[in-house]
C-alpha cells in the first residue's frame, strides 16, 4: 500500500480511559478519528485537526478547547460541521472550512468523552464522565435535554442512523439506555452485562443494538423489543470493541485476548471467522469483504472476513496503534499511533 505520513502533534503516551476492575487499574484506548474525503484527529494539544486524505496535508486547526480533545465527528454525510468533545467539560461545533467555532455546548460537570450528530444534523448528543448525556440544538447551541439514569460514566453513544429520534448510551454501570429524543425520560434499559460497557452500536436499519463489555462478552439486542437475542462468550478476556458491517448482517468483536471474531447476526450469532494476534479496535470495509484491526504491536492488519486469513500487515509505526478507520469509499485507511503520527494507507 502507498503510504502518506503526517504529524498528529499530541503528547504521548496517547489517550486512554483508565478504570478499576477487581482492584486493578486498567485502561481502554479510545477513538480519535473520523474520516470521509477528509480526516479529523483529536489531540492532547487541545486541538482538532482537519486533514486532506488524498495529500495528507493539514487543512485547518480547530483551536479553542482548554483541555484534551477526546471525541471528534463529522455530521455525516454532509460533513460541513464538526463536533468535538473535550476534557474541559464542553463540546464545540465547528465549520471545518474556516475553522470557526459556531457554538460551545455547556452544561456537563465532567469530561465529555463521546459526541455525535443526529442523522439529520439538527441535534448533537454528548456523553460525559458526570454520568449523564445531553441533547443540544445544533443551530443555536442550546441544551434541549439532559438524560439522567446511569450511575457511572457514559462512555459511548450513538443516534439511530435513520430517523435520528432514538439515542443509545453505554455506561460503565454495565447498562445500555435507549432514549427517545422527543421525551425526557429513557424508553428502556438493556441489562445483562456484568461489567463496564466498552461500546454500543445500532446496525444499519436500527433494528438491532450491539454491545461489548469488559466482562468478556458481547451481546446482540432487539432494539424495539429490548430483548437480548444472543451473547458472545468465546472471548477469554475483555471485549474492547464491536462493529456491524454496512449491510447489517455481521458483527465483529475485538478483545484483550488478542483475537477478533465475526458473527452472523441473522443466524443465532453463528461464528464465521476468528482472527488471532490483534486487539483494540475493529472496523469493516465499506464493501464488507475486509476487516481492519489495530493493536499494541505497532501494526494494523487487514483480514479476509470469510476465511479469517490476514491479507496484509500495515507496519511502520513506532508506537502502539490505538485507532483505525476506512474511508467512505474504502480506498484508504488511516491509523493513529502513540508515536505521535497518523498514517494514511492506500
Amino acid at each position: 500500500m502507498k503510504l502518506l505520513k503526517f504529524h498528529l502533534r499530541y503528547h504521548p503516551p496517547g489517550l486512554v480511559l483508565e478504570y478499576l476492575q477487581k482492584g486493578l487499574i486498567k485502561n481502554k484506548d479510545i477513538d480519535l478519528l473520523d474520516m470521509n474525503c477528509k480526516c479529523l484527529s483529536g489531540s492532547y494539544d487541545r486541538t482538532c485537526k482537519v486533514w486532506d486524505v488524498d495529500s495528507g496535508q493539514e487543512l485547518k486547526t480547530l483551536a479553542g478547547h482548554q483541555n484534551v480533545v477526546y471525541s471528534v465527528a463529522f455530521n455525516f454525510p454532509v460533513c460541513n460541521r464538526v463536533i468535538t468533545g473535550s476534557f474541559d467539560k464542553t463540546a464545540r461545533i465547528w465549520k471545518p472550512e474556516t475553522g470557526e467555532c459556531l457554538a460551545t455546548l455547556w452544561g456537563h460537570t465532567g469530561e465529555v468523552v463521546a459526541a455525535q450528530f443526529s442523522a439529520k444534523g439538527d441535534h448533537a448528543a454528548t456523553g460525559s464522565m458526570d454520568t449523564t448525556a445531553k441533547l443540544f440544538d445544533v443551530r443555536t447551541g442550546t441544551e434541549v435535554n439532559t438524560y439522567t439514569g446511569h450511575t457511572a460514566e457514559v462512555i459511548a453513544l450513538q443516534f439511530d442512523p435513520n430517523e435520528g429520534q432514538r439515542l443509545i448510551t453505554g455506561s460503565f454501570d454495565g447498562t445500555i439506555s435507549i432514549w427517545d429524543t422527543r421525551l425526557k425520560d429513557r424508553v428502556s434499559v438493556l441489562r445483562g452485562h456484568d461489567g463496564e460497557i466498552s461500546n454500543v452500536q445500532f446496525n444499519w436499519d436500527s433494528s438491532l443494538v450491539g454491545s461489548s463489555s469488559l466482562d468478556g462478552s458481547a451481546k446482540l439486542w432487539d432494539a424495539r423489543k429490548t430483548e437480548c437475542l444472543a451473547t458472545v462468550a468465546e472471548h477469554t478476556d475483555e471485549v474492547l470493541d464491536i462493529c456491524f458491517d454496512w449491510a447489517g448482517q455481521r458483527m465483529a468483536t475485538s478483545s484483550s485476548d488478542c483475537s477478533a471474531r465475526i458473527y452472523d447476526v441473522k443466524s443465532d450469532f453463528k461464528e464465521l471467522a476468528v482472527m488471532r494476534g490483534h486487539r483494540e479496535e475493529v472496523c469493516f470495509s465499506p464493501a464488507g469483504g475486509c476487516l481492519l484491526t489495530a493493536s499494541a504491536d505497532r501494526s494494523a492488519r487487514i483480514w479476509n472476513t470469510t476465511t479469517g486469513n490476514c491479507l496484509q500487515v500495515l507496519s511502520g509505526h513506532c508506537g502502539e496503534i490505538f485507532s483505525c478507520a476506512f474511508s467512505y469509499a474504502g480506498d484508504a485507511i488511516i491509523t493513529a499511533s502513540k508515536d505521535n503520527t497518523c498514517r494514511i494507507w492506500r
